[in-house]
Protein backbone atom coordinates (compact mmCIF):
# COMPACT_ATOMS: atom_id res chain seq x y z
CA UNK A 1 0.00 0.00 0.00
CA UNK A 2 2.59 2.60 0.96
CA UNK A 3 5.59 1.79 -1.57
CA UNK A 4 7.55 5.17 -2.37
CA UNK A 5 7.56 5.78 -6.29
CA UNK A 6 10.33 4.02 -8.36
CA UNK A 7 13.21 6.75 -8.41
CA UNK A 8 14.89 6.49 -12.12
CA UNK A 9 18.65 7.32 -12.03
CA UNK A 10 19.20 10.02 -14.49
CA UNK A 11 23.09 10.48 -15.72
CA UNK A 12 22.96 13.29 -18.30
CA UNK A 13 26.56 13.43 -18.44
CA UNK A 14 26.86 9.60 -19.31
CA UNK A 15 24.25 9.30 -21.47
CA UNK A 16 26.04 12.86 -24.01
CA UNK A 17 29.13 10.27 -23.54
CA UNK A 18 27.63 7.43 -25.04
CA UNK A 19 25.85 9.86 -27.93
CA UNK A 20 29.07 10.97 -28.54
CA UNK A 21 30.58 7.76 -28.74
CA UNK A 22 27.92 6.36 -31.24
CA UNK A 23 28.15 9.71 -33.52
CA UNK A 24 31.94 9.38 -33.48
CA UNK A 25 31.23 5.27 -34.49
CA UNK A 26 29.03 6.02 -37.45
CA UNK A 27 30.88 9.13 -38.45
CA UNK A 28 33.87 7.00 -38.63
CA UNK A 29 32.10 4.29 -40.46
CA UNK A 30 30.95 6.41 -42.87
CA UNK A 31 34.40 7.41 -43.94
CA UNK A 32 35.47 4.08 -43.78
CA UNK A 33 32.86 3.38 -46.93
CA UNK A 34 33.87 6.71 -48.65
CA UNK A 35 37.65 5.80 -48.66
CA UNK A 36 37.22 2.45 -50.20
CA UNK A 37 34.67 3.87 -52.59
CA UNK A 38 37.15 6.67 -53.35
CA UNK A 39 39.94 4.53 -53.67
CA UNK A 40 38.35 2.32 -56.39
CA UNK A 41 37.74 5.43 -58.40
CA UNK A 42 40.43 6.79 -60.73
CA UNK A 43 41.80 9.31 -57.99
CA UNK A 44 41.05 10.48 -54.77
CA UNK A 45 41.62 14.27 -55.82
CA UNK A 46 39.27 14.04 -59.05
CA UNK A 47 36.56 12.14 -60.11
CA UNK A 48 33.59 11.97 -57.90
CA UNK A 49 34.09 15.63 -56.42
CA UNK A 50 34.77 16.88 -60.02
CA UNK A 51 31.38 15.55 -61.66
CA UNK A 52 29.53 16.56 -58.78
CA UNK A 53 30.29 20.24 -59.32
CA UNK A 54 29.95 20.25 -62.64
CA UNK A 55 26.51 18.64 -62.65
CA UNK A 56 25.13 21.24 -60.07
CA UNK A 57 26.89 23.81 -61.95
CA UNK A 58 24.83 23.38 -64.91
Amino acid sequence: MGSKPKVVQQDPEGDAQKAAEKATAEANAKKASRRTANSSSTSMLGGTSESKTTLGGG
